[in-house]
């Protein structure tokens, strides 16, 4: 690293994972940040976010893009010459966090996920807040009227409580299931078993 950056980001590629992590999932990819102080930061994203990874991880570290040198060359940002030697210790670092693993599968099924409801990817997953609404939002004080003590109305129906449209369809079944009506748990003996008895 030069003189002036003390952060040291390596970009590693989803078939580099791959030789250490045989079930790392395919789009992956892992952003190695290390420290002067010897601290050691791990970064999934997905190729296709390759290019916000940059100012992303600013943020994270948050640090300056004086201070950040990433390997390989990110346009912006300084580079280092970075040896085989280098990259293989780096690779026995990443072979000893066993949690990663599991932490790159969660992302891509998260992502995917968020991909495939129509949702935004960066607020499903935590990487950025959702847009707030143009107006904010102020509560209103209930009207109450008053009512003349007369003859008792009829209770209306109870409607039924709506499920968000964000649940995924077998939640959906699985939450509209618990809403059936429960019965008494004491069984009546039906004539036939009585017969069977005596």
């Amino acid at each position: 690293m030069t003189d002036t950056s003390s952060i040291l980001v390596v970009l590693i590629d989803a078939d580099d994972v791959k030789h250490v992590f045989a079930a790392w999932p395919d789009h992956i990819c892992l952003a190695a940040c290390l420290t002067r102080d010897g601290d050691c930061s791990m970064v999934v994203f997905r190729r296709d976010e390759r290019h916000a990874v940059p100012q992303r991880l600013l943020g994270i570290l948050a640090a300056r893009s004086d201070e950040v040198c990433f390997v390989p060359k990110v346009r912006g940002f300084e580079t280092r010459h970075f040896l085989y030697s280098d990259e293989r210790r780096l690779m026995a670092l990443v072979a000893s966090d066993p949690d990663l693993l599991d932490e790159a599968i969660d992302y891509s099924i998260n992502y995917t996920y968020a991909l495939e409801e129509g949702l935004d990817p960066a607020v499903v997953l935590g990487l950025r807040r959702p847009a707030e609404p143009a107006v904010p939002y102020k509560p209103v004080a209930p009207v109450v009227a008053k009512r003349a003590p007369s003859v008792p109305q009829p209770e209306a129906p109870k409607a039924k409580a709506e499920l968000s449209p964000l649940l995924p369809e077998f939640l959906r079944k699985s939450a509209e299931g618990t809403r059936r009506p429960t019965f008494a748990s004491v069984r009546k003996a039906k004539e036939g078993m009585l017969a069977a008895l005596s």
